[in-house]
This record gives structure tokens, C-alpha cells and sequence, in this order.
């Protein structure tokens, strides 16, 4: 088994370093791209658990649909 280190991050911190690896793959093409998604889906994991989730509108009875057109 590989040891493990921990980093601190804030959020901004985080956020950065996603767009840097979106960079660092886009750059160097297929040969990074497999190291920036286990990168990235680790980062958004701790992402997802620190922030709150976003809240929901509550459902209305009747939804706006413009497309449906009621007789």
C-alpha cells in the first residue's frame, strides 16, 4: 500500500487547483488526463462534504411550462 499525505486547503484553494489540473491536462493531452481525474474526483469529494449543499426551491402545485398549453 502507498502512504498517504494530507494537505489543508481552503475552498478557493481547492477550486484553483482544479482549474490548474483542467490546465495541466488540456496541455499535455491524453498522458494526463487519467492523473487529473483521480486528482480531481478526490478534490470535488472534499469539496462536496465541505460546502453546504445548495438549497432547493420548494416544488409549486403547478410548474411553470411554457410549452404546454392548457384549453
Amino acid at each position: 500500500m502507498d502512504k498517504t499525505i494530507s494537505v489543508d486547503y481552503t475552498i478557493n484553494e481547492a477550486q484553483v487547483m482544479l482549474e490548474i489540473i483542467d490546465i495541466a491536462v488540456r496541455a499535455r493531452g491524453v498522458a494526463a488526463a487519467e492523473a487529473g481525474l483521480v486528482l480531481t474526483k478526490k478534490i470535488e469529494t472534499k469539496l462536496k462534504a465541505a460546502l453546504p449543499a445548495p438549497a432547493q426551491e420548494p416544488a409549486s402545485e403547478t410548474p411553470f411550462a411554457p410549452h404546454i398549453i392548457k384549453p
